[in-house]
């Protein structure tokens, strides 16, 4: 059994939380969660018209500013994926690397906890498909699993060298209102919008709905001094690209979408990503199906879609 002892609200308190990236796909659902949890949360990003934090996660200063005042720093500013990082090389090199190396740093002159999104494409190519788990060497493939793997690699050096409480959370494949990287056909067919995909529905896929996501995180933050210094947050199953495509058809009938057969030979192959540990230490399920999480995501975006639909 763990010995992780709640803080902020489970403790009666509330905890005072920044969230780097806030406004990002996965920082405001973060932002969100840890909101309706009742702790008290502050968004900090480049997007200064809807952050409370106007943040460039590169100027140690502000940074350090950032942090002072908060208990823990849910750390989810970042160059995502490895298309950008490959045409922006440099900047990824510094908000991913750099950019974490001051959060570290703040964090540890100002005794707050660090919870930093990392990701599972640092598991590599695993063509054998078999279930990974955080005991499983990292194998970078792409310049963006350098600069997560060198950001994982120094949270651990402040882990044990400057005794900071700092943990790293392994997600990928993540869909949901508001995505940033990858498509995953669902608002186009809120949209009326026809999706052809020459290949790719063979592709198996983690897929890991971004509010389960979200969930984790703030769970992960509400402990302190978690065990592991790694953990797997994800759907944990393997599903194909084409059951995904199918469960859009299924919640939007008149869905017009086609996906080839086959896998995409970009596609980081790899098994699913057993999210144990976190279950152990700090309570993590993940409550949607990609069949549920599908619903959820098109009952908010339907809203504002070209075509108007009841909700589902």
């Amino acid at each position: 059994m763990s010995k992780t002892k709640p803080v902020g609200n489970l403790a009666g308190d509330r905890m005072r939380v920044l969230i780097t990236g806030g406004c990002g796909f996965v920082g405001s659902q973060v932002a969100r969660e840890a909101a309706a949890r009742g702790q008290d949360v502050t968004t900090a990003d480049l997007n200064h018209t809807r952050s409370d934090v106007d943040l460039d996660i590169r100027d140690a200063a502000l940074v350090d500013g950032a942090v002072h005042g908060h208990d823990v720093v849910v750390h989810c500013a970042a160059v995502v994926g490895p298309g950008p990082a490959r045409e922006n090389s440099g900047l990824a090199v510094d908000v991913n690397i750099h950019g974490t190396a001051n959060v570290l740093e703040a964090a540890r002159r100002h005794g707050a906890r660090v919870v930093y999104l990392s990701t599972a494409t640092l598991y590599g190519m695993r063509p054998d498909l078999k279930p990974l788990y955080e005991t499983d060497p990292p194998s970078p493939v792409s310049h963006y699993d350098a600069t997560k793997y060198a950001a994982e690699v120094i949270c651990r050096s402040y882990r044990s060298d400057f005794d900071v409480d700092v943990i790293c959370i392994r997600t990928g494949f993540v869909y949901g209102p508001g995505h940033s990287t990858g498509e995953y056909f669902v608002e186009p067919a809120t949209r009326g919008e026809a999706v052809r995909v020459e290949t790719g529905g063979d592709g198996p896929c983690d897929f890991t709905y971004v509010k389960d996501l979200a969930k984790g995180l703030v769970s992960a933050a509400e402990r302190s001094d978690l065990p592991a210094p790694v953990y797997n947050v994800t759907g944990g199953v393997h599903r194909t690209r084409s059951d995904f495509a199918q469960a859009v058809r299924n919640t939007l009938p008149d869905a017009d979408i086609e996906i080839g057969p086959g896998i995409d030979p970009a596609m980081h192959l790899r098994g699913p990503c057993i999210p144990d540990l976190a279950k152990r230490d700090f309570g993590y399920v993940p409550a949607f199906t990609i069949e549920e999480g599908i619903r959820d995501w098109v009952n908010e975006v339907l809203p504002t879609a070209s075509r108007g639909r009841k909700e589902i």
